[in-house]
């Protein structure tokens, strides 16, 4: 029996964003190949509408310049939502219309703003970036509260939801993993050039993702430094993430640990685009990635899809995702950071077997499989609506 076709809202306003831009970017890519049958109203921002190109009948995106995190999100966008009189709202963030009054599916990624506080990179007076963590903790209860299922990308992250929002039961989170987007497999540029905007002169390592607090960047910086006394003189270790206060305290970390030149941040002098990081990925020695809280991490995953071997935390969401396919190292252990990255180096062998091993995990995740979940619960919260 063919489902009786209803309206499904998604708010994509994150579309061409990193983060949750590249999730609802695949999750609707994935979407419009999968579910033929009920109609889709996509909400995007200017930048999301240039980038986002609807290629299936059902699916249709209409521009909503409302900021996120904003008043105007709760109100203006609220009643743009409510003029299509959706059967249900799907957010692919925490950040949802606290009054929408309907059947409401969630993707939260995870809480990490819980664990660990960003007011040393914020700009806002101390007293506005307190409200505004409040506001924050407000909405997430509030959404975890109201949405027929929320969807997290790991165990681990299902495990800290209900350890903190004490009042859901373990029937309300829908796990789902995550993919490689496919932008991070191929690349034109031309790697000598790049390297040369950038100051790369020989043998690097690579780190990508952005340089809040949480990403652990500064033990990263010390152990890197420890390594260079040793042996390695000549070894460059490459940051690549955006511009902000956060990148700003990291450049700050390096002078004082006299590292200038020896530690790169392309992102300070100009945008890195996704070829271009494939391409620095391709020609790297490895990458670190020293975390101390992840949701799902992907950057090492998309590291992996191109070949690379991955040092990464010994945290618990990386043991479920990753398994045996990287090289595990303590985040809070200076030396054994260093004593990790040494090892790669001097190990030829441990290098290929984690790009053996790494190229076959790849292969466990994908997109499709995230948006099939995600479609199933959304017939679900229809069928109950």
């Amino acid at each position: 029996m063919i489902p009786k076709p209803k309206t499904i809202a998604v708010d994509a306003r994150f579309y061409g964003e990193a983060g949750p831009g590249r999730y609802v970017k695949n999750v609707l890519k994935h979407l419009e190949q999968l579910d033929s049958v009920h109609k889709y109203v996509v909400f995007v921002r200017e930048k999301g509408s240039r980038l986002y190109s609807v290629s299936s009948g059902n699916f249709s995106k209409v521009l909503a310049e409302f900021p996120w995190y904003s008043w105007s999100e709760q109100f203006g966008f609220l009643l743009k939502i409510l003029r299509f009189k959706p059967n249900l709202l799907y957010v692919p963030h925490f950040n949802i219309p606290v009054f929408y009054p309907g059947r409401l599916v969630t993707a939260i990624p995870d809480i990490i703003m819980h664990s660990f506080s960003t007011e040393g990179g914020t700009t806002l007076p101390k007293f506005y970036f307190r409200f505004k963590k409040f506001m924050y903790k407000l909405v997430i209860s509030w959404a975890v509260f109201r949405s027929f299922k929320v969807i997290v990308p790991t165990n681990e992250v299902k495990k800290e939801f209900l350890r903190t929002f004490t009042f859901t039961k373990e029937s309300k989170y829908v796990v789902a993993y995550e993919g490689v987007d496919e932008d991070f497999l191929v690349s034109s540029t031309d790697i000598n050039e790049l390297k040369k905007r950038i100051g790369i002169t020989g043998d690097y390592i690579l780190h990508v993702g952005s340089m809040y607090s949480h990403k652990n960047v500064d033990k990263l910086l010390e152990a890197f430094s420890d390594v260079l006394d040793k042996k390695h003189s000549d070894l460059q270790l490459v940051l690549v993430g955006k511009k902000d206060k956060y990148s700003w305290l990291v450049s700050q970390k390096v002078e004082e640990l006299g590292l200038s030149g020896k530690v790169l941040l392309p992102g300070e002098s100009f945008y890195v685009s996704d070829t271009e990081v494939v391409a620095l990925r391709k020609n790297a020695l490895f990458c670190v990635f020293p975390s101390l809280k992840e949701g799902f991490s992907l950057t090492p995953l998309e590291s992996q899809a191109v070949g690379l071997a991955c040092a990464i935390s010994d945290i618990p969401v990386h043991r479920e995702v990753y398994g045996d396919s990287v090289l595990y190292l303590n985040p809070n252990d200076r030396n054994d950071i260093s004593a990790k990255i040494s090892q790669l180096l001097v190990d030829p062998n441990l290098v290929k077997t984690l790009v053996e091993k790494g190229t076959k995990k790849v292969q466990e995740y994908s997109w499709t499989s995230t948006a099939a979940k995600t479609l199933e619960v959304l017939e679900e919260a229809l069928k109950k609506s």
